[in-house]
């Protein structure tokens, strides 16, 4: 596992730390120091969380359940290519689990395979920020009635800001057909943007908007805290707030609020970290 952290400098350093070794990420040697890590990683926090909605129906069977979010990544080249970018697949995978039900059903499953490439600038010596362009898929793997899928190209940026804090947004194009969901941009909008906060030596704070507009706001906040459980690993006590549309596709039009509690196991890499 390798990840990022950042010092106090008004241009932060950015520290790459695998397996207890650190280096400063620097123009001169990052190719390098990236050549000798693992090419395959977790992709974003996997976690699993169990909880209830915040609306009338809470803490009963049907307004309770269990949201697992999965993912990696594989770096594809680790020779140069032009303009210095990283060739790059991502999958993530996230599952809305009935648990409190009979029989236990999956209610929604949604997948998210990408092909991009990631490239670093930096301000001198010292890194500044990164830009990832990516085509993705995401779908429900359901046909008929139920079937939710599309395609687009996305942007994404990143930006330490301090030894606390940092910045990241991203942007997204749809290509191809949207028969199955025509209306989704109306609610999951085309640009999300959100900050981790380091507020303590392990706790960390993180807030993700994504607005969207029709007739009207119709996008979605997502919000966590997440606790480190121990010194020597990434697990961490995780509790997420999610309110407004699209949390998953097969209802991405409805308003949800939902409150729940789990474990997560952060991907480091472009995040706070010590």
């Amino acid at each position: 596992m390798c990840c990022f952290g950042m010092g106090a400098q008004s241009n932060a350093v950015v520290h790459f730390t695998y397996q207890n070794s650190s280096t400063i990420l620097k123009r001169s040697s990052y190719k390098d120091y990236i050549r000798n890590l693992p090419a395959f990683t977790i992709f974003g926090d996997n976690y699993f969380v169990t909880g209830t909605t915040t609306h009338s129906d809470a803490f009963t069977a049907q307004g309770s359940d269990a949201k697992f979010e999965i993912g990696f990544k594989q770096r594809l080249y680790n020779r140069d290519l032009p303009l210095d970018v990283i060739p790059f697949v991502t999958y993530r995978q996230k599952a809305f689990w009935d648990i409190y039900q009979d029989s236990f059903p999956f209610r929604e499953t949604n997948y998210n395979p990408t092909f991009g490439f990631t490239k670093l600038f930096f301000q001198g010596e010292e890194f500044n920020y990164s830009l990832h362009i990516a085509f993705e898929h995401e779908s429900n793997g359901r046909d008929g009635m139920e079937s939710r899928s599309w395609n687009f190209f996305s942007l994404a940026y990143y930006k330490p800001i301090n030894e606390n804090l940092n910045f990241r947004a991203k942007a997204w194009v749809p290509v191809g057909n949207l028969s199955d969901n025509e209306d989704i941009l109306s609610y999951r909008g085309y640009f999300n943007f959100g900050i981790t906060c380091r507020a303590t030596q392990n706790l960390f704070v993180e807030v993700d908007i994504q607005p969207a507009y029709d007739t009207k706001l119709q996008g979605n906040v997502k919000a966590g805290l997440s606790y480190k459980i121990s010194k020597n690993s990434n697990q961490y006590l995780y509790l997420q707030y999610f309110g407004g549309y699209s949390e998953d596709l097969i209802q991405y039009d409805n308003s949800v609020s939902n409150l729940r509690l789990g474990i997560v196991f952060k991907d480091l890499p472009f995040q706070l970290s010590k």
